[in-house]
């Protein structure tokens, strides 16, 4: 099983990052989407705030703007963690876990710290929409579905104070976790006879056109990125999901096997090199690609070449996080660092309570600037999504795996070897 890094004081253990029982942790995986959590609050400080002297075409912004990409690595994190335990069985791994306790699971990690957020939020600074006849939409994550309809109860100049602007990544993390069970039954089911390797490329193989056919249906004829129903689902983000699938299918397939294949040994050995390379990757977004955010203004041919770009640096970024060595190396030095665990385990309740922070600070016609809103940001919302990690997340994450009277039976055991005042 996979060792947590022997550096790490946070994150060791935690129930909101640990795996289902018996299948091996990626605690790297943990300072990865510290990192993307960081680039995300930056980000947003940036766009609601007007950019960098507006929204040019200088270098400073078209460097920021091109951070969009880091949304695949959430998609893919999602994917690879979620969709490996459901298939490590197929080479003689542990158990899946049934559908049952993924959904629960699920419903744990995502609603009660949303609805904390989105209640309280609603309440102080306000906003628009969650009290209204349309609050199931909001409370479900679904509003961004319908969004045109869903969000007419808001007033469209208050457009960024509707719910919260930054759950649409969320709604489609819940429409991914509704459908994986139901990808993870067919593969399963037609795979059972297939021997572990060729299974893999067939799956890898029917990934690849499942991508490419949520790619191409975003563009003429069909355009339907101009669907909220599309855009804000799993369907028009598959793209980004299908690479956490493809390497979940292969560090299952190849998790036993005495000798790696040579891609993952020099992933091993050159993890800096990988970097690099989605770095390379990224800075020729930065020059290549119009300096506007994704979802805006791209024809299909720049929407298709772009979304490759960016997932195959997003891939380059990912994989030493999972096939690396996670106690030593670069790797384990930068994404295993405390401060980028730290950011990682509560970077939920930084999605969750940042960006009202940015809009209330930025935009909508207030004044303040850049360094203004990105240092609110953080001292209001680090505080916040503290709170929420200690309060919401972490207490009821704690049954995710054991029942309530497990949890209370295990806290009296704890009570009872605490020695009296003296003893």
């Amino acid at each position: 099983m996979t060792r947590a890094p022997a550096n790490v004081p946070f994150g060791e253990g935690e129930d909101v990052v640990e795996p289902p029982p018996h299948h091996p942790r990626y605690p790297l995986t943990v300072g990865l989407r510290g990192v993307a959590a960081l680039a995300i609050i930056i980000g947003h400080a940036w766009f609601f705030t007007g950019g960098f002297g507006g929204f040019t075409a200088s270098l400073p912004n078209r460097i920021v703007v091109r951070w969009d990409g880091v949304v695949a690595l959430f998609f893919m994190l999602s994917a690879f963690l979620l969709y490996r335990p459901m298939i490590a069985h197929r080479v003689g791994g542990p158990e899946a876990p049934t559908v049952s306790a993924y959904a629960w699971r699920r419903f744990l990690r995502l609603y009660p710290a949303y609805w904390a957020a989105l209640t309280v939020l609603a309440i102080v600074p306000g906003l628009y929409g969650v009290f209204s006849h349309n609050w199931w939409a909001f409370y479900s994550l679904i509003d961004f579905l319908d969004v045109e309809n869903l969000h007419s109860v808001c007033p469209a100049t208050d457009e960024f104070l509707c719910g919260l602007p930054q759950s649409w990544t969320l709604g489609i993390d819940m429409t991914f976790y509704v459908m994986l069970p139901f990808y993870a039954a067919f593969t399963t089911f037609f795979l059972r006879r297939v021997a572990p390797r060729r299974g893999m490329a067939i799956e890898l193989g029917l990934l690849l056109v499942l991508a490419a056919a949520a790619l191409a249906v975003g563009g003429p004829p069909f355009d339907l990125r101009d669907d909220a129903w599309f855009r804000y689902s799993f369907l028009g983000n598959f793209y980004w999901f299908a690479l956490g699938l493809g390497l979940a299918v292969i560090s299952v397939v190849y998790s036993q096997a005495a000798v790696k294949p040579r891609p993952l040994r020099f992933v091993a050995a050159r993890p800096g090199l990988c970097w690099a390379g989605g770095l390379a990757i990224y800075a020729a977004t930065v020059f290549v690609f119009s300096d506007v955010p994704f979802v805006f203004g791209f024809n299909t041919a720049e929407y298709v070449w772009l979304n490759l770009m960016q997932g195959v640096g997003a891939t380059l970024l990912f994989l030493p996080a999972v096939f690396a060595n996670p106690n030593r190396g670069v790797p384990a030095r930068v994404l295993g660092h405390p401060f980028l665990m730290w950011v990682g385990v509560i970077s939920y309740g930084l999605l969750l309570w940042h960006g009202t922070v940015a809009v209330t600070l930025g935009a909508l016609g207030a004044e303040q600037g850049y360094w203004t809103v990105l240092i609110g940001e953080i001292v209001v919302a680090v505080p916040l999504a503290m709170l929420s990690y200690r309060l919401v997340e972490r207490p009821l994450m704690k049954l995710k795996y054991r029942s309530l009277r497990e949890v209370m039976a295990e806290r009296r055991q704890r009570r009872e070897r605490v020695p009296e005042a003296g003893a």
